[in-house]
């Protein structure tokens, strides 16, 4: 018998989704609090460490990202997993850049190459500009964005606009303003890691449509 059965309809509970207006500040809280994307606890410490990465931690990043759970999936030919790549970055130790090496540092990561090796056939694969701002992520401490397909879904839903353009000049002219624009509203200037995760979770909701 199913669980909570009993005679007539009052015995189910009915809930929709609210999707209302808000203010900054809500949005952000609510958003935020419903984060259940990458681990957080790897993540902390990682940024914490920003200053002085290793070799390893260069890895421990690169697993975080491509969301590496076990040893068997950290090696070449695992779909999803850019694992050549982000070895040479733990081999290079790449820096935080200057402002003005933004675009060179994005355009170097973003557009290397791996090529997955299968029986039958070979695939090549651009590291992509979800890992490379990602790896600028960390590199600064957080102070600049992970720009991924969820986070442009989020863009795309709070400017009523399209889907924005996954290139690294986009990222740098018409997605950073806004990101500081928006931590501004939210009052969350010294907390970007909440607006990250309010992205995230925007961008990943299936509740509220294209």
């Amino acid at each position: 018998m199913f669980p909570c059965y009993s005679p007539g309809m009052s015995q189910f509970r009915f809930l929709v989704v609210d999707v209302r207006g808000t203010d900054p500040q809500e949005w952000l809280r609510v958003w935020a609090s419903q984060y259940a994307g990458y681990d957080e606890k790897e993540y902390k410490d990682l940024i914490d460490k920003a200053a002085s990465f290793t070799a390893n931690d260069l890895v421990r990043i690169g697993k975080w990202k491509d969301g590496v759970t076990t040893e068997l999936q950290w090696k070449p030919n695992v779909a999803s997993v850019a694992y050549l790549i982000w070895m040479q970055a733990a081999q290079e130790l790449p820096k935080s850049p200057e402002q003005k090496d933004l675009e060179t540092l994005l355009d170097d990561w973003s557009g290397r190459t791996y090529t997955d090796v299968f029986k039958k056939k070979s695939v090549e694969k651009r590291f992509g500009l979800s890992r490379a701002s990602t790896l600028l992520h960390f590199l600064s401490g957080g102070r600049f964005p992970i720009y991924d397909s969820r986070v442009r879904t989020a863009i795309a839903r709070l400017c009523t606009r399209s889907l924005p353009p996954d290139t690294v000049r986009w990222y740098l002219d018409s997605f950073l303003p806004p990101f500081s624009q928006l931590a501004t509203a939210c009052d969350t200037t010294n907390d970007l890691r909440a607006l990250d995760k309010a992205l995230f979770t925007y961008g990943s909701s299936n509740k509220l449509g294209s």
